[in-house]
């Protein structure tokens, strides 16, 4: 059975991201204490998330040795709470297909800058499309699924081209 802890850290990561600032520690561990899937949520709000399909990256990664379970006896949440933070660390369904369009664009434009695939993708909508007159539109409200609509039509314009 799999045990579930959620730790504060009140150090700072000790690198380039101090500016992230402290964090809290979600992590589920085997009978053993082998970490299996951690969070880490900072400060400022940013998310790291490991576990099997992604032990590592630029800024840490899943812990490889036990926990103390008796140390860690104090932390302990349930399962419930973990949960709850894995999900809320989970990239949205339409985030995803915007960071998949954009890739595919990318390898089909490899000359490309990301800077030009962004403008080109009509990713930050500058110009309102239904009134070029009024020219510079403010994105701050458009959601997710509209932003994503427009970088679909924006790669079938230049499919038909």
């Amino acid at each position: 059975m799999n045990n579930y802890f959620k730790r504060e850290w009140n150090e700072l990561r000790g690198d380039d991201n101090d500016a992230w600032g402290t964090s809290t520690f979600y992590i589920e561990v085997t009978k053993d204490g082998l970490p299996i899937r951690q969070i880490e949520v900072y400060k400022n709000g940013n998310r790291l998330k490991y576990d099997s399909n992604k032990k590592f990256d630029d800024y840490g990664g899943l812990g490889d040795q036990p926990i103390d379970l008796d140390e860690f006896s104090e932390f302990k949440v349930s399962n419930e709470v973990f949960e709850q933070e894995w999900i809320k660390s989970n990239m949205k369904k339409e985030h995803q297909e915007i960071m998949n369009l954009i890739s595919n664009y990318l390898e089909n434009n490899y000359d490309q800058r990301f800077g030009q695939a962004l403008f080109n993708l009509d990713i930050n909508g500058f110009i309102d499309p239904n009134n070029y007159q009024k020219g510079m539109k403010d994105i701050h409200s458009n959601s997710d699924a509209s932003i994503l609509e427009r970088i679909k039509a924006r790669i079938n314009h230049f499919e038909n081209q």
